[in-house]
């Protein structure tokens, strides 16, 4: 089989995929601010460029069908707060001759279109406003160009994008430095289930993640795992007490039977004596298959088996049987058995399942139950449920015992039960039907007074009677 390569941990994809949207993110919103910062830098010269074309305009002078500057010397102008310039204009005819200029307006083509332009002049660049000005008496149509330096614009800009690219890998590693260690704090409990898992044995299904974090998904994650692990270690346990029973169980009468076998063979005898000895030991044969039977049963219990076989059942019919079953294993006059079924309650589930935890119980009331001792079967509707009640006139069961009754192979007083015959089975395969058919069963019992077990059904609704019925 060949090996799986070992993948990348999934903290570093988290941040890898952190660090790819956080660099997305800074990327995307520093080049906005680079573009808005530009478009804000052009604003301001191109105001500026506009409000000074618009003066000059107002100083040229027409000499001889030409336009020029009033006054020849450099002056500065206005410019926007915080800078102090020179802008440079100058006069040129649809021809493309340059009839006038001022501050050194330097030696670039500028398209004689009105609108804003970009001009480069070697390292130099320049943002000229070209405008036509509308001045009568003009032999040819012309043109004011004004000028300005854009160097400290791309200083401006420069300084943005040297400050991006030095602080963008810094950001980065912060960033990534803080994305593995939220990464790593946000699955530490899944390290510790893992770990845990890995070292789950036998001697060890005590522990526990005992996660003390904050209630989120992961929280409830490692709170579902450690609910696990105590449905795992109850199971666990459970089976291996069943397991211990069910050997102490078997034990016992195959003990009985090679001590009889021993003892039948230990010396010579009449037939009738072996006939008495194999006599003895099919007695305890019966009772092995008997256990057998009981726990394979329990063994093949399941939701999952019985839901094939699930029907309408009349539960009074269903006692009926049940009862009379039950009277002619114990022979006349054993017990006396009252019916109430008045209620005749119907439910969904299983016959031969609900046969068998009706005997059951039944055959525990009659074990434990004085010779002409009274058993009541009553059954009644309430909250929904169909209730199934045996009561009867026995010793009763002390308090402490009641939680353990349907543990298997648990019987009350051990020596007496064993007396009286059963391997302690018969409540808890009773438990488990009831189980499986959505129910319940509750034993109230008082030493001296006798028991009651309450068993709880799901009561047959009336859309299934009434799809029944038009069947």
């Amino acid at each position: 089989m060949k090996k799986k390569s070992k993948g990348i941990p999934i903290r570093y994809k988290l941040t890898l995929w952190y660090i790819v949207l956080f660099s997305v993110s800074i990327i995307g919103y520093e080049a906005y601010s680079y573009f808005e910062l530009k478009a804000s830098l052009f604003g301001q010269i191109d105001a500026a460029l506009a409000a000074e074309s618009d003066r000059a305009v107002q100083d040229l002078d027409v000499e001889k069908g030409i336009l020029v500057f009033q006054n020849k010397e450099n002056m500065p102008a206005k410019a926007p707060a915080a800078r102090v310039t020179a802008f440079k204009m100058r006069i040129v005819e649809a021809s493309g001759k340059i009839v006038d200029a001022r501050n050194d307006f330097p030696a670039i083509i500028a398209h004689l279109a009105a609108g804003y332009q970009t001009l480069s002049l070697g390292s130099a660049r320049y943002r000229v406003l070209t405008t036509e000005i509308p001045m009568a008496g003009l032999q040819e149509k012309s043109f004011m160009q004004v000028a300005d330096s854009l160097a400290m614009v791309d200083d401006e800009l420069a300084s943005a994008l040297t400050r991006l690219l030095v602080g963008l890998p810094l950001i980065l590693i912060i960033a990534a430095a803080g994305g593995l260690l939220l990464a790593n704090a946000a699955l530490r409990p899944i390290v510790d289930m893992t770990g845990l898992a890995e070292a789950m044995s036998e001697d060890k299904l005590s522990e526990r993640l005992k996660y003390r974090g904050p209630d989120d998904e992961i929280g409830k994650l490692a709170a579902t795992f450690d609910s696990m692990l105590d449905r795992l270690e109850a199971s666990f346990l459970r089976e291996k007490r069943f397991t211990a029973d069910a050997s102490h169980e078997l034990k016992t009468p195959l003990t009985a039977i090679k001590g009889k076998l021993e003892v039948a063979l230990s010396q010579s005898r009449s037939a009738k004596e072996y006939e008495a000895a194999l006599s003895g030991l099919k007695g305890d044969v019966e009772r092995m298959i008997a256990l057998s039977s009981d726990l394979l049963f329990l063994a093949r219990m399941g939701k999952s088996g019985i839901a094939s076989r699930m029907e309408e059942v009349d539960l009074s019919m269903l006692l009926d049987i049940c009862v009379d079953q039950t009277l002619s294993a114990a022979g006349a006059g054993r017990v006396i058995m009252r019916r109430d079924f008045s209620d005749a309650p119907r439910t969904r589930g299983a016959s031969e399942y609900l046969v068998r935890l009706f005997l059951n119980i039944l055959d525990n009331a009659v074990k434990y139950s004085d010779f002409g001792g009274i058993i009541e079967v009553r059954t009644r509707v309430e909250t929904g449920k169909a209730i199934v009640e045996i009561q009867d006139s026995g010793p009763g069961i002390p308090a402490s015992e009641l939680p353990l009754v349907f543990r298997p192979f648990y019987r009350v007083e051990d020596d007496r039960s064993r007396a009286r015959g059963g391997a302690g089975l018969g409540l808890a395969i009773a438990h488990e039907i009831a189980e499986a058919h959505g129910g319940s069963i509750v034993i109230d019992s008082q030493v001296g007074k006798g028991t009651t077990v309450r068993i709880s059904l799901p009561l047959l609704s009336r859309g299934h009677l009434q799809a029944s019925v038009s069947l």
